[in-house]
């Protein structure tokens, strides 16, 4: 087990990740120190070294956190009566409640991918792990394993990835320039869309 997949799993540790999430989405990653955040969690640099080495360690114990997170959810979507309902309605909890502190990380931790490729690996794994689980979702939703009907369900899972990314984006972006009804107005539309994306038959292809 890596150092930092080890630290996900001490306690210590991830209340750490609790923790320093807040100063990294106030002052972004490269305007936070590791005395920052020792400072944060009331501990001294030498003994927050003991558990993170650096702030891409934290990074990646991040990332990974929440991979095994999206795991957890979509073995519940995977096996429901109902996958797309359940479906719909993990994608109506992340748009309804994401708070602004959660999309600036986000956003954080996708700048430091184009810097790190470790980072930038895990992200892809992230990305992957969803749009996998969501291509299964539809399938056992639509019943249909055709070829044309599976590379409509990829289509439909690579769109719906970009509209949570880019919701999430544009709640970091927009935060002192979009009133709150706009953004729930912005929220409504963006579930209509992944809507549609999950419950409408796949095309047949013309004849």
């Amino acid at each position: 087990m890596d150092t930092a997949t080890a630290n996900i799993a001490n306690k210590r540790a991830a209340d750490i990740l609790d923790q320093v999430k807040s100063i990294f989405a106030l002052n972004g990653f490269d305007g936070t120190s590791m005395q920052d955040l020792a400072q944060a969690t009331q501990m001294s640099v030498g003994n927050f070294y003991r558990y993170f080495p650096s702030k891409d360690a934290i990074i990646i114990a991040l990332v990974k956190r929440e991979l095994m997170e999206i795991e957890t959810v979509f073995g519940a979507v995977q096996t429901a009566a109902d996958p797309g309902a359940v479906l719909m309605q993990l994608l109506r909890h992340r748009i309804e409640t994401l708070p602004f502190e959660e999309a600036a990380l986000w956003s954080e931790v996708q700048a430091a991918s184009y810097r790190s490729p470790e980072i930038a690996t895990l992200i892809r794994t992230v990305d992957e792990t969803v749009r996998s689980n969501v291509v299964m979702a539809l399938v056992r939703f639509h019943r249909d394993t055709s070829a044309d009907a599976m590379m409509i369900y990829e289509t439909r899972a690579h769109l719906m990835l970009m509209l949570i990314h880019g919701f999430t984006q544009r709640k970091y972006c927009t935060r002192d320039a979009v009133t709150a009804d706009q953004f729930v107005a912005f929220g409504e539309l963006v579930l209509s869309t992944l809507h549609d994306t999950i419950f409408a038959p796949p095309a047949k292809p013309a004849e």
